[in-house]
């Protein structure tokens, strides 16, 4: 993950409940996809969402309602979002599912 944080990670401020903000990198990664069955007949969809990637050892837990200030793209605009979940935990960092607060 430290390559992928180095050629596409983006500036961050996260902010966990009750906690101090902690100035940090995070990159947007692909999404894993879910399989929901649909209907009687098994077919199946295919539901894409945000996910951010956050770095293990600068952010140690990222609890649900957390706050993240990021761009979606490098020299874009901060904009706010709320994790409302993980996604997948690795070694070396989570995987966030979040969404945009308007």
């Amino acid at each position: 993950m430290s390559v992928v944080m180095r050629h596409f990670g983006l500036p961050a401020t996260v902010t966990r409940p009750h906690e101090p903000a902690i100035t940090t990198t995070v990159a947007w990664v692909p999404p894993l996809t879910e399989e929901h069955p649909s209907g009687a007949t098994a077919a199946r969809r295919r539901e894409s969402r945000k996910v951010l990637a956050v770095r293990r050892d600068q952010v140690p837990t990222v609890p649900r309602g957390t706050v993240i200030v990021a761009p979606e793209e490098l020299d874009g605009t901060d904009e706010t979002w709320r994790v409302d979940g993980v996604e997948h935990e690795e070694h070396d960092h989570y995987r966030l599912v979040v969404l945009k607060v308007s």
